[in-house]
């Protein structure tokens, strides 16, 4: 899957999931490879680069399903969100996972 999939589908996951995606040329892209994962407590122990070689090789955390479902309420909010929107929301969370994460 690619990154801007995966956030597309979060309102099917857990919360409590977490989301790992690949760098291309060393930054995300929306069409990024990723993957959501829910970890066992033994898994959230460990460092998430161990966990992400064993269940995601090649890509490493970018960020918790929660946030992301908390900014796509808040950009939501007050308007109807259309289909041409979603990019720009997909690139407002890379941004947010780059810089303020």
């Amino acid at each position: 899957m690619q990154l801007r999939e995966v956030i597309a589908g979060l309102i099917d996951c857990p919360a409590e999931a977490l989301i790992f995606a690949e760098r291309v040329n060393g930054q995300f892209r929306s069409g990024s490879a990723a993957v959501e994962l829910l970890l066992s407590e033994a898994e959230l122990s460990r460092p998430l680069r161990e966990v992400a070689a064993e269940r995601a090789p090649g890509m490493e955390y970018f960020l918790e399903a929660s946030i992301v479902l908390d900014m796509l309420a808040e950009w939501r909010a007050g308007r109807p969100i259309q289909l041409p929107d979603f990019p720009a929301f997909v690139e407002r969370v890379i941004c947010y996972a780059e810089h303020d994460a």
